[in-house]
């Protein structure tokens, strides 16, 4: 027997144990079974190489490796722009939140000069 299967399997396991110690699942659950499913293939394609081989044929690709890089490279762009959307995002709320503070703290500058003068 190969060590990679064991190996890929111990950094699931791990991987697997960090997602339950930090909670995500409690913020998300449908993220968390995202990442346990991504992690039960990696060991599944470990032990059963021969498994990719027959998906990536099914595509019209001819080796299961090749497969297995194009699927995470598209799994990588998904995760980039749903970052780069929670980003945008983020960056209106603080302009929002910039704006009315600036705001607020005119309004009461306003103030302390009238009831000064």
């Amino acid at each position: 027997m190969m060590i990679y299967p064991i190996i890929a399997s111990l950094i699931a396991l791990i991987a697997i144990l960090y997602l339950c110690y930090i909670k995500l699942f409690k913020k998300s659950i449908m993220f968390y079974l995202f990442w346990i499913l991504i992690w039960l293939f990696v060991v599944i394609f470990a032990f059963v190489p021969e498994l990719s081989i027959a998906i990536a044929n099914i595509f019209g690709i001819s080796r299961g490796l090749d497969f297995l890089i194009i699927v995470a490279i598209i799994v990588l762009f998904y995760l980039v722009f749903r970052l780069y959307i929670k980003v945008d995002k983020l960056q209106e709320e603080m302009t929002d939140i910039v704006t009315e503070i600036a705001l607020n703290n005119e309004i009461s500058a306003e103030k302390d000069n009238n009831k000064k003068g």
